[in-house]
């Protein structure tokens, strides 16, 4: 939620936002595992919907 208010706003890119959340599970993972899994698993999700973002959707293309 936090992701999409801010890369609405400008302030930050959702990809980048991912790559962060990542590169914080990564490290997270080396004091408590389980913590860092969830952690890799919404910058996963993040990434995806970051992804999608930059697709036409349906409504956009040309019939």
């Amino acid at each position: 939620m936090f992701a999409t208010l801010l890369t609405r706003r400008g302030i930050a890119d959702m990809s980048e936002l991912a790559d962060l959340l990542g590169l914080y599970a990564v490290a997270t993972s080396q004091a408590d595992e389980a913590e860092g899994m969830i952690l890799g698993c919404w910058a996963g999700m993040l990434k995806d919907v970051a992804e999608h973002q930059d697709e036409p959707s349906d409504n956009d293309r040309p019939t």
